[in-house]
């Protein structure tokens, strides 16, 4: 690849995967469990590969990135103590409600982000509830 070509490339990248990151924000497709790299490709009109690239660009992988924006809708809802006392109901209906499968997976990933579980978090932020 030429200079020229590199630079085209780095663009459209960033066009790409600002036009990615707009959908998944405002639908909030990453609340959807079940999401794939080919069907937010096919939501934004893009091909799987250059989805793939311009996501690569900025995280690790798709993974990555939808669990981030899963972790960080969590965390304002913590923040601004929209979860309500259901937070510490059924741990799996939670996950469901943040787009991870089991709680296995929600803690699993907060730990890695946060340090903490769900139920640490959200005891962090109302020390009343136990």
């Amino acid at each position: 690849m030429t200079s020229d070509e590199t630079k085209k490339w780095e663009y459209m990248k960033d066009i790409i995967f600002e036009r990615l990151d707009r959908k998944m924000k405002e639908d909030k497709l990453y609340l959807n469990s079940h999401l794939t790299l080919p069907m937010l490709s096919d939501l934004t009109g893009t091909n799987r590969t250059y989805a793939s690239r311009a996501i690569c660009g900025r995280y690790k992988n798709f993974r990555e990135y939808v669990n981030t924006l899963r972790v960080e809708h969590l965390l304002e809802d913590v923040q601004a103590d929209r979860c309500g006392d259901r937070i510490l109901g059924d741990p799996d209906e939670f996950a469901n409600k943040y787009g991870f499968n089991t709680k296995r997976s929600l803690d699993r990933i907060l730990v890695k982000e946060t340090g903490c579980t769900y139920r640490k978090l959200y005891r962090r932020r109302r020390p009343e509830s136990k």
